[in-house]
């Protein structure tokens, strides 16, 4: 047989010792009509207003400016009466004018007889959980788009790279063809044939940019110094109306970069900077010591941050996701490529950097470089040969390209050997009685690229000259550097340049 359960009623002085007990969450009756009757320490706490200083007055004193404007606590005040609750979130006012973001309930409370007697106002501040799940969205949405532009990268340097093989082949066919003709109009097309494939050239190597994937020429440089020399190239790309201003603190501490792709890059932001404001204007450029702690690409320690300001119109937050992706610009045809602000990333990137763009449309627009501070402040020397070299053996894996080399070589009075994969040239360096300069590419197929096999020939024969050459390469900033390297596309001069220094 069951026990019959007791029943206890709780004296009504209980249940409001009982509310007035919960400190974190505010707990209060309001009229029908929105006034504050009842007041409990939570709401005290949260709000900051003693129970003798509310009571009587309108919950609308709560909400901010711009909702009571808005209407928001009569609509509350209305669906609450017509639904029996309303639930929101948003900013709510303390009594010193503070805001915190709000979790609200308002509930009807009727008596035993029915009648609508007022509503019972529950509030929590949770601006805490908003600003974590706030920060997490945005490092979830930095990781989205780190992810995105590495994806847009690497197929970037694969296309440059075999683009660049082409552009190779053709500017060394038309080299080629150049030395054996005196035609007038046929030098004049070849001509045509050249300049061509230097615009092509140039468009592959801000895509490698882009990619991280283009050889850089670093050097230690004094960041002061260096931007103020700058500022004279800044202002011949601007015009009359548009000024430029800049705030360079002085003796700031040394960066490994290239110098000549941070000239690049902030050309390429002065640029975009000009095109975004539409008559006058200004842009100023600031440079100064930070310490990033992980807040953008998880980068930890000294930067010198590089940031150029202008008061343009602004962009969109839907394209901010965008800027860097290459061939990717708002402005009209013809005006742009769309190649500057991925230049810049890739360039602050490969340097072991970071780019961040703040902007507000109609506010104009901030783009900062982030350059890492080099504290051993070391630097390489190149290694030098005067060997008499003059059988080459030339490694490349693409066939039109190793003819128009060999070709080339041979014009310049080399006896030339040609291997098409890194296990062919090492049979070749194992059979042949002499060779006296390797000339590889780095990127190959079959499992060893060029550096690798640079590297075991190194191993075997240490006084052999080797001369590497591509579009890009993942391992040449640590390990390229101990070999000379040649850029594709090159030219007959360049190549021609690059093995007299060698040999």
């Amino acid at each position: 047989m069951r026990t019959p359960k007791t029943r206890f009623q709780l004296p009504a002085e209980n249940y409001e010792m009982l509310v007035n007990a919960v400190v974190d969450y505010a707990i209060y009756m309001l009229s029908p009509e929105g006034h504050v009757i009842s007041w409990n320490s939570g709401a005290e706490r949260i709000k900051g207003y003693h129970r003798d200083d509310i009571l009587g007055e309108h919950f609308s004193c709560f909400f901010t400016e711009e909702d009571r404007a808005a209407g928001k606590p009569d609509r509350a005040l209305s669906v609450a009466l017509r639904d029996g609750r309303f639930l929101d979130e948003g900013w709510r006012l303390r009594k010193d004018g503070s805001r915190f973001w709000a979790l609200t309930v308002l509930d009807t409370v009727y008596d035993k007889q029915g009648k609508l007697i007022g509503l019972a106002k529950i509030t929590r501040d949770i601006t805490e959980r908003r600003e974590a799940q706030q920060r997490l969205d945005e490092a979830r949405e930095q990781l989205m788009q780190a992810q995105k532009l590495e994806a847009l990268g690497q197929f970037t340097g694969g296309l440059a790279h075999d683009f660049n093989n082409l552009l190779t082949i053709i500017r060394g066919a038309t080299d080629l063809g150049a030395r054996q003709t005196t035609d007038p109009r046929l030098l004049r097309q070849l001509e045509t044939i050249r300049t061509a494939v230097d615009s092509g050239a140039s468009i592959t190597r801000r895509l490698l940019d882009f990619a991280r994937r283009q050889p850089l020429q670093t050097q230690l440089i004094e960041p002061s110094t260096t931007l103020q020399n700058t500022l004279q190239l800044l202002r011949q790309s601007l015009h009359n109306d548009i000024k430029l201003t800049s705030d360079i603190a002085p003796n700031l501490p040394p960066v490994r970069v290239d110098p000549g792709l941070l000239e690049l890059s902030l050309l390429n932001l002065t640029i975009n900077a000009r095109d975004a404001i539409a008559q006058t204007g200004s842009i100023h450029l600031s440079a100064y010591p930070y310490e990033l702690n992980g807040e953008l690409d998880e980068l930890h320690g000294q930067f010198v941050a590089i940031a150029l300001r202008d008061d343009g119109s602004g962009i969109p937050p839907e394209l901010c996701s965008r800027i860097f992706e290459p061939f990717f610009t708002t402005k009209q045809f013809g005006k742009g490529t769309g190649l500057g602000l991925s230049q810049a990333y890739g360039f602050a990137r490969q340097s072991s950097g970071t780019v961040q763009v703040q902007s507000t449309p109609g506010h104009g627009t901030t783009v900062t470089l982030y350059l890492p501070v080099d504290r051993a402040g070391s630097r390489r020397a190149e290694e030098a040969s005067d060997s008499d070299a003059k059988r080459i053996l030339l490694v490349e894996d693409d066939q039109h390209l190793a003819v128009v080399a060999g070709d080339m070589l041979e014009m310049m009075g080399f006896d030339v050997i040609i291997a098409h994969s890194a296990n062919e040239a090492l049979q070749l360096i194992n059979r042949l009685p002499r060779i006296d300069l390797l000339f590889s590419d780095i990127v190959m197929p079959g499992g060893t690229n060029g550096l690798e096999l640079a590297n075991h020939i190194r191993e075997r024969r240490p006084e052999l000259p080797i001369l590497l050459a591509s579009g890009f390469s993942n391992a040449q900033q640590k390990d390229a550097l101990i070999y000379p390297l040649l850029d594709k596309p090159y030219t007959y001069e360049k190549l021609a340049d690059a093995l007299q220094e060698l040999l």
